[in-house]
Order: C-alpha cells, then structure tokens, then sequence
C-alpha cells in the first residue's frame, strides 16, 4: 500500500517540503514484550514528557505483531477493533518515523547549503572590502591628479615662470622648491650633475681667463705697433720703409 493511501492528510501535507523517497511498511515480527511494557509508567510518561522512555520503546511498540494479542483475563482473541487500532498506530509511527527521517535528511542537507551560503557571503564580503580599499585609493589618486591638473592650469593661465625638474616631470614655483625636491627625490642624479656643472664651469673659466690673455696680448701688440709707427713716422721715409721690408722679412 501507498502511503497516501494509508494517510492521505499526512501525505499531502509531508510532501509540501519536498518529494518523499520510495516507502514501503516492514512486516511485524515478534510478540509484545508485556514485561518491558507492564514497566512503563504512561501517566508519568506523559505528566513529565519523558521523550526518552517514548523513544527507547518505539521500535518495539511499533514493530511487534499485535495479531495475537489475547485478552489477559480469559486468554480469548483481542477484539478486532482493538487489534485495528493498535494495527493502524503502528502503521502512523512508522510512516511518521520516515518522515523524520526524510525531513531530517532535508535539514542537513538545507544546512550544509547555509554553511556554503555563508562561506560565500563571506567570501563577497572580503571580496567587496578588497573593492572598496581599492576604490578608496583610486579616489585618493583621482583627488591628486585633479589637483595637479589645477595647478598646472593655473600656472599655465597665469604664465608664471616655473622651475622644471630635469630628472621628472613635476615643476615647482621657486627654486628653492626644485632644490628640495631634487635633494629628496633625485639625490645621485643631482650630485653627478653637480659634478658635470663643476667641470663645465671649470673648463668655461679657463676659456674665458685663455680670451682675456689673448686679448690682453692682441692689445700690448696693437700698442706696440703704433708705438713703432709713431717713432718711424719720424724719421725718414725710405728708413721707414726698409724697416718695414726688414720686420716682413
């Protein structure tokens, strides 16, 4: 038998979740232990609901064969009614014990979905920080660009002479801000082109102090010159001109 036809109020309402896996009721097997029965205490079984004592006799109860039960007092066979009863609240607790199994089935697996589900909100969450720092710095670097941008525009509206760094592109106002800055940023750069400075200005000044002597002597031979031609000038003119035959020689 189904169990919808056994129970079709359960049925419909355990299959809301989710489909229930093939079932089939079990044979019964064995008589009612009247001992271990005549133990229980139902009153205070359900006074206290002692779930524990329900459930350490479950499989019992509901897996022994009550078709030979007897009345106790003239050893006759059961009533038929009664016998249906019992017959058809085993059959209640099995299905409701497949249920549970099905349904506890279906929770673990919702759960293990909930733990993936929150490993990978997680994971979006660091993911989403990660995004947001790096949003944050290319805010900061978009902030900085744009000021640079105003400031060269400025500089450039204004026409204002600026002191380009030679090493990078950043240019500064005053020379003292282009000094700084090459101090900090292009300090071996700075001090190799010192020294080239130095040398070309060492080389610039002996040039220069070489011009000064050869002027220096261009003037001392123009003024020896006049003097010779003031004194010859003098004298006669055929002296003056064998001097001069004599100094082309």
């Amino acid at each position: 038998r189904s169990p919808a036809a056994a129970r079709p109020g359960m049925g419909s309402a355990a299959a809301a979740p989710g489909p229930l896996p093939a079932f089939q009721f079990r044979p019964r097997h064995g008589s009612p232990d009247w001992r271990r029965l005549s133990a229980v205490d139902v009153e205070r079984v359900a006074g206290e609901l002692d779930v524990a004592a329900l459930q350490e006799h479950l499989g019992h109860v509901t897996f022994c064969s009550a078709e030979r039960l007897r009345c106790p007092h003239c050893r006759g066979p059961a009533d038929p009614l009664l016998l249906k009863l019992v017959r058809l609240a085993q059959l209640s607790i099995e299905y409701l014990l497949h249920c549970q199994q099905h349904l506890g089935a279906q929770l673990q697996g919702r759960e293990q979905a909930l733990r993936a589900a929150d490993a990978q909100l997680e994971q979006g969450g660091k993911e989403a920080a990660r995004r947001a720092q790096e949003m944050k710095l290319l805010k900061e670097e978009c902030r900085r660009r744009k000021k640079m941008i105003s400031t060269q525009q400025v500089m450039l509206e204004a026409r204002a002479s600026y002191h380009q760094c030679q090493f990078c592109d950043k240019a500064f106002m005053n020379y003292s801000f282009l000094q700084s800055h090459m101090q900090r940023r292009h300090k071996e750069e700075s001090h190799t082109e010192q020294k080239k400075k130095a040398q070309t200005d060492k080389l610039q000044d002996e040039i220069d102090k070489l011009k000064e002597q050869l002027q220096l002597t261009k003037s001392l031979l123009e003024a020896e010159q006049q003097a010779h031609m003031a004194r010859f000038s003098k004298g006669k003119p055929e002296e003056f001109g064998a001097l001069l035959e004599e100094k082309m020689e």
